[in-house]
């Protein structure tokens, strides 16, 4: 993870004259972050990133440790997902980008990140409850013909 932070300010910093100003500088930041995660999955083998870390601070209500099998679980079934659907889904719900800044980070057409998030939505649907030991051998069946 540290690589692609030191790879993104480093891109950054010898980009910054080519910034048009079409979007938001954070945009362009994540987007640049985007590719070099992009990157650094191709050349590790594809090993999911972890989530981040929810920030401490404020009681809760909710039981600690119902919330890390939680955060575990939905971290196993986003790492089961291809890269790209899995970014479309973190943009959007982990860091609360627009559907159009999306496609601006991943360089595709909103329609085409929508169907991402549709088609990822819909793997973890059929996925999640099998990785809680609730869904069988019929769940994983859905997701295999999902895959092809």
């Amino acid at each position: 993870m540290q690589e692609v932070i030191n790879d993104t300010f480093w891109i950054v910093w010898q980009k910054a004259d080519q910034f048009r100003g079409d979007s938001r500088v954070s945009t362009w930041i994540v987007g640049i972050a985007y590719r070099c995660a992009l990157k650094t999955l191709r050349q590790h083998g594809g090993d999911p990133l972890e989530l981040t870390e929810q920030a401490e601070g404020g009681h809760s209500l909710v039981d600690p440790h119902a919330a890390h099998e939680l955060q575990d679980w939905v971290s196993k079934g986003l790492g089961r997902l291809p890269a790209e659907q899995r970014m479309a889904l973190e943009l959007a719900y982990g860091a609360g980008h627009s559907l159009e800044e999306i496609a601006s980070i991943m360089e595709c057409q909103v329609s085409t990140v929508k169907a991402r998030m549709f088609h990822a939505r819909v793997k973890l649907r059929n996925l999640l409850p099998v990785l809680a030991g609730q869904g069988g051998a019929r769940a994983e069946e859905n997701e295999d013909e999902q895959s092809n």
